[in-house]
């Protein structure tokens, strides 16, 4: 059965901040859509969060042609070289956002999370660097989809923190990998195959982080994805509003909506806080072998950086592609 997307996008500014520092970009044809938070506290994040999101869609629709033969034909080969494509658009962005912060004083060390989302035929395919989230909405249940790349997910995966500490630590606002902070970037892909009736929330962390699972749930299930993204930043700005807050909607329909032509040619309440990116080395050894250290005793911000640095290359996020295919919650 042929699926048709509706993608709806809401952005607010939120209550503490004076501008927006995310970007977004729907496409007319809901064949993709972009987030993208620029980091605060290294000045510019507006700017790189633009560039990221302006340079993506440029790129991916220069492919506008492929996307839709892969849309109504797809294959394995295609399906690779679609994640190629998608990899090295991130990347071209990453690389074009470091040079300008190198040229230019004021924008020393910007950077941006960048979350893109390319929907053909029934897949969604998933380039993901940062903090923003994609979430899997099916049958009632929620299912995040991506993988923070936060110092504090990344202490979690290897087993230093606790899910709890984790969650209140706060090194969950300090990247691990982030758009425009070095030359290079490391790009999680996903891919995911879609029924009639999912959802696909993408977003930045300023919504995220004033729910919990249970929560989403409850918002996402049911409704207009339009009066849904409404009442979800309603939400986040009673809730506290401590950053920038946006949010994507992708609903997988039956029908061709009026606003969303068909993709083939066929056809928590803690406070919310804008990402900084850690520097970036190897544990240090407890002075005594008897010594039970406490997670980040005796660990120097160098070694702190190498450790996060090896554990994200040595297995801590998705393979190239990685199927995410089950049921929410399952």
């Amino acid at each position: 059965m042929a699926l048709f997307p509706l993608a709806v996008m809401k952005t607010d500014v939120g209550v503490v901040r004076e501008r927006n520092e995310d970007s977004a970009h729907v496409d007319e044809r809901s064949r993709f859509v972009i987030v993208a938070d620029g980091m605060g506290g290294h000045g510019a994040g507006d700017v790189a969060s633009a560039m990221a999101v302006e340079l993506v869609r440029q790129r991916l629709e220069a492919e506008a042609a492929f996307l839709a033969a892969y849309a109504s034909a797809p294959t394995v080969h295609g399906r690779t070289l679609l994640a190629a494509q998608m990899r090295r658009a991130v990347e071209h962005a990453n690389a074009e956002v470091f040079a300008r912060s190198e040229r230019e004083r004021e924008l020393y060390q910007m950077g941006s999370t960048v979350e893109v989302v390319v929907l053909a035929g029934n897949e969604a395919f998933i380039a993901h660097v940062g903090d923003s989230r994609t979430y899997l909405v099916r049958n009632g249940k929620v299912a995040q989809l991506t993988v923070d790349h936060t110092v504090a997910e990344t202490m979690r995966r290897a087993g230093t923190f606790t899910d709890e500490e984790a969650r209140v630590s706060p090194m969950r606002s300090v990247l691990s990998n982030a758009i425009g902070v070095t030359p290079t970037v490391s790009v999680d892909l996903l891919r995911i195959e879609l029924r009639a009736g999912d959802r696909l929330l993408v977003c930045s962390d300023g919504l995220h982080d004033y729910f919990s699972r249970e929560e989403l749930s409850l918002h996402l299930d049911a409704g207009d994805p339009d009066e849904v993204l409404d009442r979800m930043i309603d939400h986040a700005r009673r809730s506290g509003g401590h950053d920038n807050i946006t949010g994507v909607l992708i609903e997988a329909r039956t029908r061709p909506s009026a606003t969303a032509p068909p993709l083939s040619i066929e056809a928590p309440e803690d406070e919310a806080t804008s990402p900084t990116c850690a520097p970036v080395p190897t544990p240090s050894v407890p002075s005594s072998p008897n010594a039970v250290p406490a997670p980040l005793d005796g660990v120097s911000d160098r070694s702190l950086a190498n450790f996060i640095e090896q554990s994200l290359h040595e297995g801590s996020r998705p393979n190239l592609l990685e199927d995410v295919t089950g049921d929410p919650g399952n």
